[in-house]
């Protein structure tokens, strides 16, 4: 961050180096009828030595800062390095590390548990998330909300995959609570990024009669009704 602030001043800079630099030169050019022949050949020599040493500082400054600016933001070489859980914003790590202390404090909270894992999983900490609910499921045993949220978080951490453990958890989830919020919203959303909309409307629909756990209904009705316009086209 400290390298990209200096480049911007850096920049900045060179505009204004730019600006009173052509007001000098400007007014070296047009004072010149003031003086006779020879101070004008003079100031015309000074000029063309000051300019080329300008505009040559001008340059080296201007490609050394977009160097450092590319080398700073374009390292495409490593893209494929990438991790979800590095480079978090800002706020959202403040957040989590709200979060990790409030956990230490109260770690047999489950609101305090569950909003770690929550946060956690926002900014891509899918292992971190796993680990706090793991810890809750000890403290309070089988709880369809927590074995909803894991496998929904286990689903992301293998790159949105339906693998046999994440299926294994949402069955344990919808056996305790067959209306369970975080379990049908992970299947119905699976059903959805593989084009099978009627499977989506299914679980949206099942998770509609959910009367313990608060959540956006209008969301809900609005997936549905997009589903169902995807199945209209398919038609």
């Amino acid at each position: 961050m400290n390298i990209l602030l200096i480049s911007i001043v850096a920049l900045c800079v060179l505009l204004l180096m730019t600006f009173f630099g052509h007001h000098t030169l400007y007014r070296i050019k047009h004072t010149s009828f003031f003086s006779d022949c020879n101070e004008f050949d003079s100031n015309r020599t000074k000029y063309s030595r000051s300019s080329f040493s300008f505009v040559l500082l001008l340059n080296v400054t201007v490609i050394t800062s977009v160097v450092t600016v590319y080398s700073y933001l374009g390292r495409y070489n490593e893209i494929d390095l990438a991790r979800a859980d590095v480079n978090v914003d800002y706020l959202l790590a403040a957040e989590i590390n709200r979060a990790r202390k409030q956990a230490n404090e109260q770690p047999n909270d489950k609101s305090v548990l569950m909003g770690l894992a929550r946060v956690s999983m926002d900014g891509g900490l899918y292992l971190e998330a796993i680990e706090a609910l793991d810890e809750l499921l000890i403290y309070m045993g089988d709880d369809a909300e927590i074995i909803g949220l894991k496998a929904t978080a286990l689903y992301y951490k293998n790159h949105r995959s339906m693998t046999s453990e994440v299926k294994l958890l949402t069955q344990s989830a919808l056996a305790l609570y067959p209306h369970d919020f975080n379990t049908r919203v992970l299947l119905a959303n699976d059903a959805y990024i593989n084009h099978e909309y009627q499977v989506a409307i299914s679980h949206w629909q099942v998770l509609l009669k959910n009367t313990k756990q608060p959540f956006n209904r209008n969301a809900i009705e609005f997936a549905i009704n997009n589903a169902q316009k995807n199945l209209m086209v398919r038609k």
